[in-house]
């Protein structure tokens, strides 16, 4: 018996037919035996689609959201029809007891999220090329699984979302862009449905990358003007293409376009300044200028999170200040050079990167209890974990740039002079 539609739109099928590319609509199975925390999702990637095919007896496919099912998956491998709900009648397959696999580590997890998201997203980037509609669903079933994944370890995520392949760039940039921007939403007491707008407008907010030459998105040399230009058309062109589609929210639409935007005028492609950039658009801002500074390209290296930050807070006039400080809580990564106090009641500046981007290495000098300085010494806050930041004003008065700039006099500058314009990043 061959699988029967359901009202033109559904389709139920064997689970071992399912396929990349299909959005499950339905799961039929026992609760128990379901291993997926969503009743319906795009299969983006094959480690799902095996899942499906090894758990799920069968599925509801919505053929207006994904893929259907090709001839090869529609007949068994004797290329009769494949039956759908009908019992078998060989004997059962023996049980057999496999070895507890160890759960992955927070970055294998991480990893895994990652590389269903960016599936995800180069499938919709390549509908979006071809014309078609991006559905809001679509986009929110890679919403949801990102930010399950936050919830569960935004350090891991964070990480994972820097290392860049060159070929993929644009769709992981995007990803690590919307679980940035999800992060920023919840530090700023935004509600869940506003948190997974902000995931959305990550997602989609460089689409217009998709019509730029890969030549000039990849260029290892600096842009000559003409290609500078062709590289600033693509916010315009990518609201565009989203218009076209229609049926997003208007906020994604406005990230899209304003995400190159900045407080004081001076960023592209109109010019926009103060209160003409909405709170969403200033959140863009950030999360594009953090991934895409601390992220290797063909034509620069990365910057550590700490110079990234400290670099950011310099850039006046660029960011919203406010929002800036939120989406630094929300990192948990201290900048270059903030002043500290660890968990031994000491303060210190933070000079280098530790073992982690949550782990700096800290330079004590200064006794809380005893109120007087000590000789700076660098410590491993592995040891001595950070439980907040001070003012150095509070502490130290009109003295504090003075001995700030001591502490740091003997450390190597940050990769970017603060002087070099904003505008020769992509």
């Amino acid at each position: 018996m061959s699988a029967k539609p359901d009202s033109g739109r559904y389709l139920r099928i064997q689970g071992r037919q399912a396929e990349v590319g299909m959005y499950v609509h339905a799961l039929h199975c026992a609760w128990m035996d379901n291993p997926f925390w969503r009743k319906s999702f795009l299969l983006t990637d094959i480690g799902d689609r095996d899942r499906v095919r090894q758990s799920i007896p069968s599925i509801t496919i919505d053929l207006a959201k994904g893929r259907g099912l090709t001839l090869a998956a529609a007949s068994d491998l004797h290329g009769r029809p494949a039956p759908l709900d009908e019992p078998s009648l060989s004997a059962p397959a023996p049980v057999t007891r496999s070895r507890r696999r160890r759960p992955p580590s927070p970055l294998e997890a991480a990893r895994a999220t990652t590389e269903r998201a960016v599936a995800g997203v180069t499938v919709l980037f390549g509908e979006a090329r071809l014309g078609h509609a991006i559905r809001a669903d679509q986009l929110l079933a890679i919403v949801d699984d990102l930010a399950s994944a936050m919830m569960r370890d935004a350090g891991a995520m964070v990480t994972v979302t820097r290392m860049k392949d060159r070929d993929q760039y644009t769709y992981i940039h995007s990803v690590a862009v919307s679980a940035l921007m999800m992060g920023l939403a919840r530090q700023l007491d935004f509600g869940e449905e506003d948190v997974r707008v902000a995931g959305m407008a990550g997602l989609v907010h460089d689409i217009g990358k998709i019509q730029v030459p890969v030549a000039i998105v990849d260029k290892t040399g600096p842009l000559t003007p003409d290609e500078l230009a062709t590289m600033r058309r693509h916010p315009a062109m990518g609201h565009a293409t989203l218009m076209e589609l229609g049926g997003l929210d208007p906020r994604i639409l406005d990230v899209c376009h304003a995400h190159h935007e900045k407080l004081d005028g001076s960023g592209y492609p109109n010019g926009l300044a103060g209160d003409a950039l909405s709170v969403f658009a200033r959140m863009a801002a950030i999360c594009d200028v953090y991934d895409a500074v601390t992220s290797v390209r063909s034509y620069k290296r990365a910057w550590s999170p700490h110079d990234a930050l400290a670099q950011m807070l310099e850039w006046h006039g660029h960011f919203d200040m406010a929002i800036l400080h939120a989406f630094i809580a929300s990192l948990d990564i201290q900048p270059l050079g903030a002043l500290v106090r660890l968990r031994s009641n000491r303060l210190g500046v933070v000079v280098r990167d530790g073992e982690t981007p949550a782990t700096p290495v800290v330079r004590a000098f200064f006794d809380v209890p005893d109120h007087q300085h000590m000789r700076a010494r660098d410590v491993r806050t592995e040891d001595d974990p950070i439980i907040r930041t001070e003012r150095g004003e509070y502490w130290f008065g009109d003295r504090w740039p003075a001995l700030h700039a001591t502490l740091m006099e003997d450390l190597d500058v940050c990769p970017m002079t603060r002087a070099e314009p904003m505008e020769t990043r992509r």
